[in-house]
């Protein structure tokens, strides 16, 4: 979400905030289960109950559970549960409804994408097989979810025993020579990351929300295949959370090109998962501007599972509709064409 909000900047920096949306109706029946973190930051995980195996699924950068469960008809947590999967949801720390702590105050500034990956995901990944009862879980991020996934899979030594499936959907590993609009998101980050504790995203995506026939070209970087006026408002207000310095910070690293690294620059994830052997899909969506094809390609190349699978949703491949970043968890087509191809490699 960070690219497409970089005009409004004056705006997100202005450090105002709001509480987090209420959650929508088709929620009402979900269970909240709040967990701790092994360093003691708050966690909000979101269950649509089934009788079948977990689920856990994990959101991007800048964004909450809502991106994946938007509404009954744009939630693959409805979906999978419809289905007989036990679907978890999960608000990583300073997203969401984990903005606070336990008690009521505003989460520890200055965590990294690594804490997300090396503290929240197991953390959660534990209380699922201990309610559940479960030997293993299919994981299913998107954008920086997926990211997590991968740092959590290629550094934690129980990923291997946990996971039974590892699904990335639309989640960037390579920035070598980024283009320019990436680049400059990569370098605002680096300029901000050390500067600000947070970054209120939301109120920048209220204002966008509103304002109908916005010149600015954050629509077209977002998505492709969204229609509704009422959903992209919808959308605006519902899924944006606040960014992290430390967040922030280790993505502005990026700035010179490589692969995606650890906040210390020591460990390169995206080399990392040649020692990955959990089954692997990963999704790209063929009009995606915030994770092109060619940044998410090598999450596939790499990894070291003797079982992986690569889709490209596109026309060309088949598709209805040439899928942006958001196309690909709440897009109009999306439960449709993505959700079964996920639910399919996580029933394998």
């Amino acid at each position: 979400m960070l690219v497409p909000l970089l005009p409004l900047l004056p705006l997100l920096l202005a450090g105002c905030s709001r509480e987090a949306p209420a959650a929508p109706s088709h929620c009402a029946a979900a269970e909240r289960h709040d967990v701790l973190t092994a360093d003691g930051a708050a966690l909000a995980l979101h269950r649509h109950p089934a009788d079948g195996p977990p689920v856990l699924i994990v959101h991007g950068i800048s964004s909450n559970h809502h991106s994946w469960d938007l509404s009954a008809d744009r939630s693959l947590g409805v979906w999978l549960a419809a289905e007989g999967y036990d679907a978890w949801l999960l608000d990583l720390r300073g997203h969401g409804d984990s903005t606070r702590d336990a008690r009521g105050h505003a989460q520890r500034s200055g965590w990294s994408v690594d804490d997300y990956g090396q503290q929240d995901i197991p953390a959660a990944v534990a209380h699922v097989l201990q309610v559940t009862g479960a030997e293993q879980l299919a994981y299913v991020g998107h954008s920086m979810g997926g990211m997590v996934g991968a740092i959590y899979a290629a550094t934690v030594p129980t990923a291997a025993r946990d996971l039974s499936a590892l699904v990335a959907v639309g989640s960037p590993m390579d920035f070598t020579d980024p283009d320019p609009v990436i680049g400059a998101a990569l370098q605002l980050a680096a300029l901000s990351g050390p500067l600000l504790p947070v970054v209120q995203s939301p109120m920048g995506a209220d204002i966008h929300a509103a304002v109908k026939g916005n010149p600015l070209p954050v629509d077209s970087m977002l998505y492709n295949d969204i229609a509704d006026a009422d959903v992209r408002a919808t959308m605006y207000r519902r899924i944006v959370s606040p960014l992290s310095g430390g967040e922030m910070k280790q993505f502005g690293q990026l700035r010179e090109g490589g692969n995606f690294r650890s906040a210390d620059g020591q460990t390169d994830y995206l080399e990392a998962l040649s020692g990955v052997e959990i089954p692997l899909l990963v999704i790209a969506g063929r009009a995606d501007n915030i994770a092109p094809v060619d940044r998410v390609l090598p999450y596939y190349q790499v990894a070291g599972s003797p079982e992986k699978s690569f889709v490209l949703a596109g026309r060309a491949t088949g598709f209805s509709a040439d899928y942006g970043h958001m196309d690909l968890t709440i897009g109009d087509h999306a439960a449709e064409e993505i959700y079964p191809i996920i639910r399919d490699w996580i029933t394998r």
